[in-house]
C-alpha cells in the first residue's frame, strides 16, 4: 500500500471532525483554524518509540492509539487548559498491516472524541520501528486571559513556600499493571488485576481537574507522568522551593496495594504514567478546588505534602515515612537518556 492510499484510509477512520473554529484539516500542505476568542494558546508534543515506550506483545494497536494522544492530552490538562487540535507523525515499517494501523488511529478517535479534540494532520513515513509523535495544541477558558503577562494557566513555577501540596487521585495503578504485564498477566480479565493493566494501557487525562483548579485560584500544578516524587521534583527545580510528602498521606490505588502490597507505596511515589495532577496552592484554595471537584463529581483532592523555602543549591523533595523519617529509594522516577533510571512504561 502506497503513503497516499494509507493516508485516505486513516482519513476516514479519523472521519471529519467538527471544530467550530476549524477551516482546513486533513487533506492540505497544514491545517488552519481561527483561534476562539479571548484565549490563549498551549502547545506540547510527545513521541513514542516502539522497544522504548511501548511492546506490541504486551498492548494492542487501539490502545496505543489512545495512550500516545492521552499522553499529550494530559500534558494541556497539567496547564488547565483544553484540549482542541492534534497532528500526529507516524513511522511504520514497511510490511505492517494496515488494519493495525487502522486500529491505532482508531484509539487516536476515541480519544480525541472522548476529550472534545480534532485530528487534523500529520505525516506518515517508513521506518524499521513504529514511531508516534503526536502535537496537541489547546486554549485555556474564553474569557480567562487575566492580564497579558500573566494568563490563568497552571505551571511548574508558581508554587510558594507554605503552599499545600495536593494530588486528584490515587497513584501507582499504572506502574503496577506494567509489572503485571511484564509478569505475564497481559490477559487479566478480573479485578484488580484488569483494574490495573487498563490503567496502564489506557490512562485518564484529568481535563476537569485541571480546569477547576484554575477556577478555584490554584496557579502550580503538574502530571505525573515520570512518577510523583521526580514530578514534584520538577516543580521545586522550576519554583526554587523544596518540597516535603507526607508518605501516610499519598493516596496508593488499592488495587495495586491488592496485588503488590509490599511495593505500591514505593510505586505510587515513584512509578509514573498515572496522569493525575499534582498542585500546589494555598490551603484556601485547594479546599475551594476540592469542593469544585464534588459538585463535578470527581475525585477531591487529597493534600499530600507542603512547600518549603528552599535550602541547597537547587529544589528538593523529601519523603516522611513514619515517626518523620526520611524515605530513600533507588530511582526516583523515569528518566530518558539515564543509564540508571529504572524503566517506567511500556507506553
Amino acid at each position: 500500500m502506497g503513503e497516499f492510499h494509507l493516508i485516505d484510509r486513516l482519513a476516514g477512520v479519523l472521519g471529519r471532525p467538527k471544530a467550530p473554529g476549524l477551516l482546513l484539516g486533513i487533506g492540505d500542505d497544514a491545517a488552519v483554524w481561527r483561534p476562539t476568542p479571548g484565549t490563549v494558546t498551549v502547545a506540547t508534543a510527545d513521541a513514542l518509540v516502539q522497544g522504548v515506550h511501548f511492546d506490541l506483545a504486551t498492548t494492542s494497536w487501539m490502545d496505543l492509539g489512545w495512550k500516545a494522544l492521552a499522553e499529550n492530552v494530559s500534558d494541556v490538562a497539567a496547564m488547565g487548559c483544553e484540549p482542541r487540535y492534534a497532528l500526529v507523525a507516524l513511522a511504520l515499517p514497511s510490511d505492517v498491516d494496515p488494519a493495525d494501523v487502522e486500529a491505532l488511529y482508531g484509539g487516536i478517535r476515541e480519544c480525541a472524541d472522548a476529550y472534545g479534540c480534532a485530528v487534523v494532520g500529520g505525516d506518515v513515513v517508513s521506518a524499521p520501528n513504529v514511531v508516534i509523535s503526536v502535537t496537541l495544541i489547546g486554549e485555556s477558558r474564553p474569557g480567562e486571559t487575566g492580564a497579558s503577562d500573566q494568563p490563568p494557566l497552571l505551571t511548574r513555577s508558581a508554587a510558594r513556600p507554605g503552599d499545600m501540596l495536593a494530588v486528584t487521585g490515587p497513584l501507582g495503578a499504572s506502574a503496577a499493571g506494567l509489572r503485571l504485564l511484564g509478569e505475564g498477566g497481559g490477559e487479566a480479565t478480573r479485578e484488580p488485576s484488569a483494574d490495573l493493566i487498563g490503567a496502564h494501557r489506557r490512562p485518564i487525562p484529568r481535563v476537569a481537574a485541571g480546569r477547576a483548579l484554575v477556577q478555584a485560584g490554584v496557579r502550580c500544578a503538574i502530571d505525573v507522568s515520570d512518577g510523583l516524587v521526580a514530578d514534584v521534583e520538577h516543580i521545586c527545580e522550576r519554583s526554587d522551593v523544596d518540597a516535603e510528602l507526607d508518605a501516610a498521606r499519598v493516596p496508593v490505588h488499592p488495587a495495586a496495594e491488592a496485588i503488590y502490597p509490599g511495593d505500591a507505596l514505593e510505586l505510587a511515589l515513584t512509578g509514573g504514567e498515572d496522569y493525575e495532577l499534582v498542585c500546589a496552592g494555598s490551603a484556601a484554595n485547594v479546599e475551594r478546588a476540592s469542593g469544585l471537584l464534588r459538585a463535578k463529581g470527581e475525585p477531591y483532592l487529597t493534600i499530600i505534602g507542603k512547600v518549603l523555602p528552599r535550602r541547597g543549591d537547587r529544589g528538593a523533595v523529601r519523603v516522611l515515612g513514619a515517626e518523620g523519617r526520611a524515605l530513600w529509594f533507588g530511582q526516583l522516577g523515569y528518566q530518558h537518556f539515564s543509564t540508571t533510571a529504572a524503566r517506567t512504561s511500556d507506553g
